[in-house]
């Protein structure tokens, strides 16, 4: 658990009484490439921690999929609207390699926020940045010309390009396969 533990403490110091009741709350799981962890229109009452591999969120509309999000090692993933409110999930959740995944139900999560500070700080921490982040991106999709987009890119995800199908990236930026061919050919 090297990874979860090193992106766990990279936002928030934890007492070690509390950062090993968390990880002891954790199933580890072997997910092979192309794994569905979240379905969307499912409720999934669980959190993701990846410990090794690429996740990636998708948003479903007419038949046409849109990479939202990239969670890589240390990171955590899940469905929103599930996770927060108890719905189906409006977006599915699929690995993009063969993946080390550690779970924990929400309501583990739950009972460690109000055992421990420690925990209940560093799930405000982590929302504060994911929040910031896509405000960011938000602003970035609307403001930015794709090859700024790319370079943002390439800034917050070092080496994701090498792992993951250009598809799901370009979708990820908002512009199509071709713009992002051409743009990285002038690299």
């Amino acid at each position: 658990m090297k990874n979860i533990r090193a992106k766990i403490e990279h936002y928030c110091s934890m007492s070690d009484e509390a950062l090993q009741a968390m990880l002891g709350s954790m199933t580890p799981m072997r997910c092979p490439k192309n794994t569905v962890l979240v379905r969307s229109g499912i409720t999934d009452r669980n959190i993701y921690f990846i410990e090794e591999g690429v996740t990636r969120s998708i948003f479903h509309k007419d038949g046409t999929d849109t990479t939202t999000w990239f969670s890589l090692e240390g990171d955590t993933t899940f469905g929103m609207h599930s996770l927060y409110h108890s719905t189906p999930s409006v977006e599915s959740i699929e690995t993009l390699t063969d993946c080390i995944i550690y779970v924990m139900p929400i309501e583990k999560l739950n009972a460690l926020y109000e055992k421990y500070i420690d925990i209940a700080n560093w799930g405000r921490v982590i929302h504060q940045e994911c929040n910031i982040l896509l405000s960011h991106l938000f602003v970035e999709r609307l403001q930015l010309p794709p090859k700024e987009r790319y370079e943002k890119f390439l800034e917050h995800y070092p080496g994701l390009i090498n792992r993951v199908k250009l598809k799901y990236v370009a979708e990820f930026l908002g512009i199509s396969i071709y713009t992002l061919s051409r743009i990285r050919s002038k690299k």
